[in-house]
């Protein structure tokens, strides 16, 4: 679930206005008045105006007026780009106006210095704008994210109407927490992509632009959300509790965000909150297995408190297997586990880690069978979870997904069904675990579709040496698929895996 700063937002050249939509009306039918400004805000007469109509590909173009403005009238419908030419300055450009039956406006700041080509006027420019973006989409992939920022951003001053190097910026800043600069990167790219999408697809492509703006309208709202994450991740349980609280506020009736701040709540020692938190998540999600696992996994903890004695040397051995102490953590485990009758499951969960970090692997599976063996009904997932933990940390993953599927925890439910939950749970906290228990039910039912798309998508966030796969997956998804949001999302992703790919 928690996988993974001046405020900046993309700029443009200082001669290149970013996408503003059409201003209000200034003439009854469709039309553009451009208004050319010297750096001072004067006008400046004399400036070659072209608008151009992305949509029919014509042009047309006037000279500014003693008052710097080009009007332009009965212009058809369309997507306009604007640009502005005069001996001595630099030229300018403004990205977009739309123009629906009434008319917009556009300002020209025109800055003294020599002619140039713009992106649009010469492929190679294009060209390199496009290759900028695909070198910061892969520093991406190696997680070098200042480097990607630093790329994407060189791609966006080539071409500053790149929406997918929006889209990608805002990610980088998002991966770096950054929210509120990737929230902002996210509305250009939303603006820009709206605007965008009303651009002629080839037939049988999906739309890329329409893509892009369905994905930040997904993501924003979900903002809050990371940062909770991201103060969880840092072990900043306080904050993050108080984050969710925040989010929960924007995503109304959520039970997971109730759930996380009831683990939130926990950590940071408030036992009484986190239960009336996970009671909340229970009241909107009745009977919900994990939500009713957490629940008894705090009132354990609670409960724990009552076990002074054997709670302090219990935590003696914690702080000595945190500092790498695992032979003395386990002697202080041993202690702790004497003074509980040896029927604590919790402790024995530490002899398992404890066994797990001095390379003992059967003491440590014996340890941690036994703390299933003891735990409450409904906190076998979470001891299950710890056990599947240990065989993760030495890259056993087929043994965690056995042992996150043990039917004791199954109920009546089908082998397939149980390996889908643990993908969904753990997805975001052990991607590697939810992966394996995908690739299982695949083999059980070829025909899970949404297996298919849950694993591609899972690949997709690996990057380029997953590309295969991850085609793989997500064009048999197409082929069995009938939900339309996951279809369309798998189309995209098809089209930037097989980018990527070239």
């Amino acid at each position: 679930m928690k996988k993974e700063c001046s405020r900046r937002i993309v700029t443009a050249l200082a001669v290149v206005s970013l996408l503003v939509l059409a201003l209000p009306a200034w003439a009854q039918q469709g039309g553009i008045q451009v208004k050319c400004l010297d750096a001072s805000g004067n006008a400046v007469k004399d400036v070659k105006v072209v608008v151009f109509n992305l949509l029919t590909q014509k042009a047309k173009d006037a000279k500014s007026n003693s008052q710097g403005i080009a009007a332009f009238n009965k212009l058809d419908d369309g997507i306009y780009r604007v640009v502005g030419r005069k001996e001595g300055f630099a030229p300018a450009l403004y990205e977009f106006v739309e123009v629906k039956g009434s008319s917009g406006s556009a300002a020209l700041k025109l800055e003294a210095g020599a002619d140039r080509k713009f992106y649009f006027e010469d492929p190679l420019i294009e060209k390199n704008a496009a290759a900028l973006l695909q070198q910061g989409m892969q520093a991406s992939q190696q997680s070098n994210f200042p480097e990607a920022e630093k790329l994407l951003r060189q791609a966006l001053e080539i071409n500053p109407s790149l929406a997918e190097g929006l889209y990608y910026l805002g990610v980088v800043q998002l991966q770096q927490s950054r929210f509120d600069d990737a929230a902002a990167t996210w509305k250009q790219a939303e603006s820009l992509a709206e605007v965008l999408k009303a651009l002629p697809v080839p037939a049988g492509q999906p739309n890329s632009y329409e893509a892009i703006a369905q994905n930040v309208q997904k993501l924003l709202p979900q903002m809050p959300v990371f940062k909770a994450e991201a103060a969880f991740k840092q072990k900043k349980y306080a904050e993050a509790a108080a984050l969710y609280a925040e989010a929960a506020k924007t995503v109304q009736g959520d039970p997971d965000l109730y759930g996380n701040m009831g683990r939130a709540l926990a950590q940071a020692g408030k036992y009484d909150e986190a239960l009336a938190a996970v009671g909340r998540a229970l009241e909107l999600k009745p009977g919900d297995a994990s939500l009713a696992s957490l629940q008894k996994t705090i009132t354990g903890m609670k409960e724990n408190e009552a076990i002074k004695k054997a709670q302090v040397v219990l935590d003696e051995g914690s702080k000595m297997l945190q500092s790498g102490d695992a032979a003395g953590a386990l002697a202080k485990f041993e202690e702790a586990n004497r003074l509980a009758s040896e029927k604590q499951p919790v402790i024995w969960r530490q002899i398992g880690r404890a066994q797990g970090k001095l390379g003992r692997q059967e003491e440590a599976e014996a340890a941690f069978r036994k703390s299933i063996e003891l735990a409450p009904a409904a906190n076998v997932g979470e001891y299950q979870m710890s056990f599947a933990q240990f065989y993760l940390d030495i890259k056993k993953f087929e043994q965690a997904v056995d042992v996150m599927a043990d039917p004791r925890s199954a109920g009546d439910r089908s082998p397939e069904q149980v390996l889908m939950e643990l993908a969904a749970r753990v997805k975001n906290q052990e991607p590697r675990l939810a992966e394996a228990a995908l690739e299982r039910v695949i083999k059980l039912n070829p025909d899970n579709a949404d297996a298919h798309y849950d694993l591609g998508r899972l690949y997709f966030a690996e990057g380029k040496e997953k590309d295969a796969r991850t085609l793989e997956l997500l064009n048999r998804f197409v082929e069995i698929g009938t939900d339309p949001d996951k279809l369309d999302d798998a189309k995209g992703l098809l089209i930037v895996v097989s980018k990527r790919s070239k």
